[in-house]
């Protein structure tokens, strides 16, 4: 299939969890198409890109360890995303990310990967985004806490910041992560 015709294929499903576990199995069946995935939602279309992101959510729930070959693209995607229903996305597969890297290694980040991730998972929690994506974003960090010695109490202060006018699904992980910093 090329390029073209994934997007094609992409457009066409919707929202339903069928569709999108579709779209899914065909990434876990040939995972070239994560590289097409990517490209499109780095293009920013908003309803290109969260098919695109439904599709690559099933695959790498399945096995992260896809996203080895695309990692560099991966990375600039987090960077250039503005689509909420994306962010989430994207903040879910970085804490799979992490925690394949740090629990079993079954993916190995180098040190200016870990820093992106980090960057990147910190922009999520210090700004307005939805609490889905500060909860998977707070995971990640924690998952690479050890990586830098600032981290530790940078993600302290803003867990401890942000929880007093926090949601309950919030307050749940952070209570977990403060418990264990």
């Amino acid at each position: 299939m090329t390029e073209t015709q994934w997007k094609d294929e992409v457009a066409l499903i919707s929202a339903r969890l069928k569709e999108r576990e579709a779209l899914g199995n065909k990434i876990l069946n040939n995972p070239s198409y994560i590289e097409f995935s990517l490209k499109l939602i780095q293009q920013q279309d908003p309803l290109i890109a969260t098919n695109a992101a439904y599709g690559l959510d099933i695959a790498l729930r399945k096995d992260i360890t896809l996203l080895k070959p695309y990692l560099k693209e991966f990375l600039e995607v987090l960077d250039r995303n503005t689509i909420a229903t994306v962010s989430r996305i994207l903040a879910k597969s970085c804490e799979l990310l992490t925690t394949a890297h740090t629990k079993n290694n079954s993916i190995a980040l180098n040190k200016k990967e870990q820093q992106q991730l980090i960057t990147r998972c910190f922009d999520w929690l210090i700004n307005d985004e939805k609490v889905a994506v500060k909860v998977f974003a707070m995971q990640s960090i924690y998952n690479l806490v050890d990586i830098e010695p600032w981290i530790k109490p940078e993600l302290n202060a803003q867990l401890t910041l942000q929880f007093e006018n926090s949601t309950a699904a919030f307050k749940s992980r952070a209570s977990k992560i403060l418990a264990l910093l």
